[in-house]
């Protein structure tokens, strides 16, 4: 009997029966699995391509390195993002009665909104550079200057992480799969938390420690997302947070690479 009425619960987990009522609790999850097995299809496929019009036949022997190498984590984040993209918007607009401004959180913020959080932000960061130093980590990760070492153009890198990355991402996570979730009964609560959970562990380049970072960070974005009420503001602090890893990477090929 206990597990019926738990069971039960969750198969309940709509709070909102009205007219602004997203995608239930468990569908969402379905279509947020799909999404993501989609953007692992079209991942491989980037690798693939990538391969084939290079002649690099080590891609196919190791998949692997598309997490390292700089031109396949671009084109597979150019070739990816526009899906996601697609997707999101497909399934936000296809739930009738839920406009998908609503649906992805695509509401304005206005300037102090902006600048508090950026601030928020940029106090993250410090704080987990303190932490990262305390721990004696490289404050710059290896994988992002390999990544950075290898890419044959800058401009187009820093498009895909600064960019495209976080556009799609955020307009996923914090939106789709946080809007789905905000409305049953997990609340705002489950919401920061369950779309922080996924997103965290798909960033399978970084170990453990980068990992937890990245759910802080996406706890941070979902607080964003339910305090201001868009997805807006988790898209500038990802991307911000990025410009800030870019930055630290090239500083460091930089001291460590003077000459080149």
């Amino acid at each position: 009997m206990p597990f019926m009425k738990i069971y039960g619960n969750l198969g309940n987990l709509n709070e909102d029966q009205g007219r602004q009522t997203p995608w239930g609790f468990w569908p969402t999850l379905g279509i947020s699995a799909l999404i993501i097995l989609a953007n692992v299809i079209s991942g491989s496929m980037a690798a693939i391509v990538f391969a084939a019009f290079t002649g690099n036949s080590d891609v196919m022997k190791n998949p692997g390195q598309l997490v390292y190498n700089g031109n396949l984590v671009t084109a597979s984040i150019l070739m990816t993002s526009p899906l996601i993209f697609a997707l999101t918007f497909f399934f936000a607009n296809l739930r009738r009665g839920v406009a998908v401004k609503d649906y992805l959180g695509l509401h304005e913020v206005n300037w102090k909104q902006m600048i508090q959080w950026v601030l928020v932000l940029l106090s993250f960061a410090a704080a987990s550079e303190l932490v990262t130093l305390l721990l004696k980590r490289p404050i710059a990760e290896p994988f992002l200057s390999m990544i950075y070492s290898t890419a044959s153009s800058t401009p187009l890198l820093w498009t895909a992480l600064v960019v495209a990355a976080p556009v799609s991402e955020e307009i996923f996570f914090r939106g789709f799969l946080f809007y789905g979730i905000l409305k049953t009964k997990l609340g705002w609560v489950g919401a920061v938390v369950l779309s922080s959970l996924i997103w965290a562990p798909l960033h399978i380049q970084y170990d453990l420690y980068g990992v937890a970072t990245v759910l802080a960070l996406g706890l941070l974005f979902g607080y964003a997302r339910w305090r201001t009420n868009s997805v807006y503001m988790p898209i500038v602090m990802h991307a911000l947070m990025n410009v800030i890893a870019a930055m630290e990477v090239m500083l460091h090929i930089a001291r460590v690479s003077p000459g080149s």
